[in-house]
């Protein structure tokens, strides 16, 4: 009997003592993510493109140090004022960034917006990351999420939108002040990122020595080189969506023609179903030249309609993205890349600016294949 108690305690003991040291104060920090990253060929690297939401169950404040991430063989680790810019704190969207976004306060959020450069390598099947955070002793934890799954599916290669040349603006970069990047909508009780992808697509020329989008009267939309440019179907599909004769707003007024709600920010814009859950978005229209209706099909090289200025929209330009939803807000942005064509690297330029946009030095151009462009890089189309 003394025997049987005896080993009966030996059992408990070892399963009851744990396997490895725990934290015995574990950040009480919930990590999850928007949605699985899926690889993206840009100006000829592969990346991945994701965001980390974590939130504070507790009445404690924490401050995020570094958030480190494992890719297969690439290694990256965030941390300072570079993990300040990729950081925003719900509820303090377009503010400037600053140290204190790396506090989480109690029961708050934050984003942590990630762009993973893997150059010539392969994506890996699972991310794995570390947050390193000190809690209000000044004591320092780790919190080790379970891998983050990586999606095996490939971009979509679609033809080009445009012809000619033209800025990518605003392609995903993980500048502090990328405007689609952080475009993070909640509708029917999901937090989508519909934009992660998005390109404002404008033109440029070189006016009295300074590169600009319009010459004449700054307030008129005819004065801008992308005004009424033809809008190609990107790849055979089926309209299921679009919107025409919304009025079109005064370039740089700060303010818009029609109240922006969220079924009338795209403004006049067609959406082509080009295979199952993948949906291309063209927005802001000229009012009067949507070409095709809902049910109608499309083929590669149509007419689509003409670059306006209408919905949310501060001068003439094209908005293209592709997502898994019918709708310019509400769906989860996928990659995608185009055929052919000939870009140059990054250029810095505030696209995203509802004042006059400027660009700094653009470098030579080189062909591509399958490629989504750099940030606001020159893109030709033939």
């Amino acid at each position: 009997m003394a025997s049987a108690r005896l080993l009966t305690l030996c059992f408990l003991v070892f399963f009851t003592t744990p396997l490895f040291a725990r934290d015995p104060h574990p950040p009480q920090l919930n990590v999850s993510f928007l949605a699985r990253p899926a690889p993206i060929v840009q100006d000829g690297s592969t990346r991945l493109v994701y965001e980390m939401v974590i939130t504070n169950f507790s009445n404690n404040k924490y401050v995020l140090d570094a958030v480190e991430a494992k890719a297969g063989t690439a290694q990256f680790t965030f941390g300072g004022s570079a993990l300040a810019g990729m950081t925003v704190r719900l509820g303090a969207w377009g503010q400037p960034e600053g140290a204190a976004d790396r506090t989480i306060d109690g029961g708050r959020s934050v984003i942590v917006f990630l762009l993973l450069d893997l150059g010539n390598s392969k994506a890996a099947s699972t991310i794995e990351h570390m947050l390193q955070v000190v809690d209000e002793k000044g004591d320092a934890h780790a919190v080790v999420p379970a891998p983050l799954v990586v999606s095996n599916e490939n971009p979509i290669v679609v033809s080009p939108p445009l012809r000619g040349d033209w800025i990518a603006g605003d392609s995903v970069n993980n500048r502090p002040d990328a405007a689609h990047r952080r475009a993070v909508l909640v509708d029917g009780g999901h937090a989508w990122l519909a934009q992660r992808y998005a390109i404002d697509w404008v033109q440029y020329q070189t006016v009295d020595g300074v590169r600009t989008t319009w010459k004449g009267p700054e307030d008129r939309n005819d004065s801008y080189f992308c005004y009424n440019q033809p809008i190609y179907s990107v790849a055979t599909g089926k309209v299921v969506d679009m919107a025409d004769g919304l009025p079109e707003n005064v370039p740089h007024s700060a303010k818009y023609a029609i109240a922006i709600e969220f079924n009338n920010a795209a403004g006049n814009h067609v959406v082509v179903e080009i295979a199952p859950n993948r949906y291309v978005l063209y927005a802001h229209m000229r009012p009067g030249t949507v070409q095709f209706k809902v049910g109608d099909m499309v083929k590669v090289g149509d007419i689509l309609g003409h670059v306006g200025n209408t919905g949310s929209s501060t001068e003439p330009h094209l908005h293209m993205h592709i997502d898994d939803q019918p709708s310019f807000l509400a769906g989860n942005g996928v990659p995608y890349e185009f055929t052919q064509g000939s870009e140059s690297g990054p250029v810095n330029a505030n696209i995203s600016s509802p004042t006059a946009i400027s660009f700094g030095p653009i470098g030579p151009q080189r062909p591509f294949t399958n490629d989504y462009p750099a940030e606001n890089a020159l893109v030709t189309f033939k």
